[in-house]
């Protein structure tokens, strides 16, 4: 998968040629191509070291969730928890689309039963302010990369950045958007869990 600010060979031999017309040297696209590496290299700036631990965390948690692989019977499907394993929920879903054109949110109903609601969600640029006093609302995300801006009871405010793998159960009173992150749209497991009255 092409990364945002990954440049091919390709591109820098069109940058290269003159008028549109004249293809370029091999030896001069591998030489600018080397000289845009080593300008990467001269100007990179390291990321902080937390960032470190949270990628190895990241790989470490991914290797654990390979390890752990299950079936997700779809007439049957587990209640979503922090346990979940993202690739049994990606798998269990692998066919279910949204359709070519869709406005900001889609959501296809995997379950409505007494206890939840269960739902694959795609959401392209945004979920407004919602808060929720009856039923908890959890999400794991399969694609794409969102941030929760969640406000307490108490008016304590955060963020929590997501990306694929990434579970989220909100609180009762809590306030949150959403924001998408990624070019794409987010997919996610989308669960309402009921409370008893």
């Amino acid at each position: 998968m092409k990364k945002k600010y990954d440049i091919a060979t390709d591109q820098i031999r069109d940058w290269l040629k003159k008028d549109g017309k004249d293809v370029p040297e091999e030896q001069d696209v591998l030489a600018s191509e080397d000289a845009l590496i080593g300008f990467a290299s001269a100007h990179s700036v390291p990321p902080p070291p937390a960032t470190r631990d949270k990628v190895l965390d990241k790989i470490s948690k991914l290797n654990a969730r390979k390890r752990q692989r299950q079936a997700l019977d779809p007439g049957r499907l587990p209640m979503l928890e922090e346990t979940a394993n993202w690739l049994d929920w990606q798998e269990a879903t692998q066919g279910i689309s949204p359709p070519e054109f869709f406005e900001n949110i889609y959501l296809h109903p995997l379950e409505s039963s007494e206890k939840r609601e269960l739902f694959v969600i795609w959401v392209k640029e945004f979920v407004e302010t919602e808060v929720h006093h009856d039923l908890l609302e959890s999400f794991l995300i399969l694609e794409g990369a969102c941030e929760c801006h969640i406000t307490d009871e108490k008016g304590n405010t955060r963020i929590v950045r997501m990306g694929q793998g990434d579970f989220i159960t909100m609180q009762l009173g809590e306030t949150h958007d959403i924001r998408i992150t990624s070019p794409e749209p987010a997919k996610a497991i989308l669960q309402w869990k009921k409370l008893v009255a």
